[in-house]
């Protein structure tokens, strides 16, 4: 970055100052960490919008404890001040630090400046900065305030409706009531997903057809969610979708895979949907260029270890080129195919993965089909 550059960031970008920051801790902001050195006072030239500020312990061992952070967004030349608390190993709540103390620090911000890391924008489409703006760009202040605890704040160890169900299996196997709540449950530490279940995505009184059919075809759930839950905007959809990923991808908390998953469920095994233009365009292609740009980060290990559990990926995905090519919209067809290629590209290189295509995955079904049909048997 030339001289000219760095000085209009440190005008214009935002701050975060950390008082009593320790030395050797690991601290980062959206895709990257570092280890704190004995001079570390926060981070500077940080570009306005949302950002993930996070942080863990380290040991005399070289271990990091549980990481924590915060989800933020960035005004122009805004001063956030946090100070560390060596006990709990985490940041203050920003009331810990008085009005007067953060102007007093915006007065002298350049006296810092020896001690305030650069913000690592890169200088492609492949760096940091680029590539967070493209994981995060339909997460919206609003949807901080709803989905995530007070403040922005989460850990990797905050709990969800997903944790809830898990301890009600548990406690329903031991013959315990599962009207007890878990302590988690009772603490403001919690995502505020959007969540229904899954297996019932059908109306209430529906007939035995519509049942069979809406348990196989999401399609009533994702509008009646889209309609009661998001607005109906597409959009509100695709930035909890870039939220749950974040959480589970930067954030190492498995709630947001939970939540990652039962939204790709929700959407990906759709079928009636595939059929509106407005909705093909304005919530199924930008998905399907959401989840490659979700997919092209991730790490191979990260994929096979965390994502293709229970073959998951290859499910869903195989779902939707199946839908797609039995849908009778041509509009829709060309729209989707389009898209679904790249992403089939992206799988072969990056995962070698092969996505079947929509006529090998209806003669595959077709094959299966006719090992089970009834047999004829001709009497002599």
């Amino acid at each position: 970055m030339d001289q000219n550059t760095a000085r209009q960031m440190f005008e214009n970008g935002a701050f975060l100052v950390v008082l009593d920051a320790p030395c050797g801790i690991e601290f980062g902001i959206d895709l990257d960490t570092w280890e704190t050195g004995p001079l570390f006072k926060g981070l500077k030239m940080i570009p306005p919008g949302i950002h993930y500020i996070h942080y863990s312990a380290v040991n005399n061992d070289k271990q990091t404890g549980i990481q924590s952070g915060f989800l933020h967004k960035f005004a122009l030349k805004e001063v956030v001040v946090r100070r560390w608390c060596a006990e709990t190993e985490q940041l203050y709540p920003s009331e810990h630090v008085s009005a007067e103390d953060v102007e007093r620090i915006r007065m002298g911000i350049r006296d810092l400046d020896k001690g305030l890391g650069a913000y690592p924008l890169g200088g492609s489409s492949n760096g940091t900065y680029a590539r967070w703006q493209k994981l995060t760009g339909y997460i919206t202040p609003e949807m901080l305030d709803l989905l995530l605890p007070p403040n922005g704040e989460f850990s990797s160890a905050t709990g969800s409706v997903y944790e809830d169900q898990e301890m009600e299996k548990a406690q329903k196997a031991l013959n315990q009531s599962s009207d007890k709540r878990t302590e988690s449950s009772d603490t403001l530490d919690r995502f505020n997903f959007t969540h229904c279940n899954i297996r019932r995505s059908f109306p209430t009184n529906a007939s035995p057809e519509d049942i069979r059919k809406y348990s196989r075809d999401k399609s009533w759930l994702l509008k009646t969610l889209l309609s009661s839950r998001w607005h109906n905007n597409p959009h509100e959809l695709l930035g909890e979708l870039q939220l749950a990923f974040v959480i589970i991808f930067v954030g190492q908390n498995f709630s947001g895979l939970e939540h990652w998953k039962f939204l790709m469920n929700l959407t990906l095994c759709c079928v009636e949907a595939l059929e509106d233009k407005t909705l093909v365009s304005q919530l199924f292609v930008p998905l399907v260029r959401v989840l490659c740009v979700q997919l092209a980060e991730c790490p191979q290990e990260f994929a096979a270890s965390v994502l293709e559990q229970d073959n998951f990926i290859a499910v869903v995905l195989e779902t939707l080129v199946l839908n797609m090519y039995e849908c009778s919209v041509d509009e829709t067809k060309t729209m989707m195919d389009k898209e679904i290629a790249v992403m089939r590209k992206l799988l072969e290189e990056k995962f070698s993965w092969t996505l079947a295509t929509g006529h090998q995955l209806q003669a595959e079904a077709d094959s299966e089909d006719g090992e089970y049909a009834p047999q004829v048997v001709h009497m002599d």
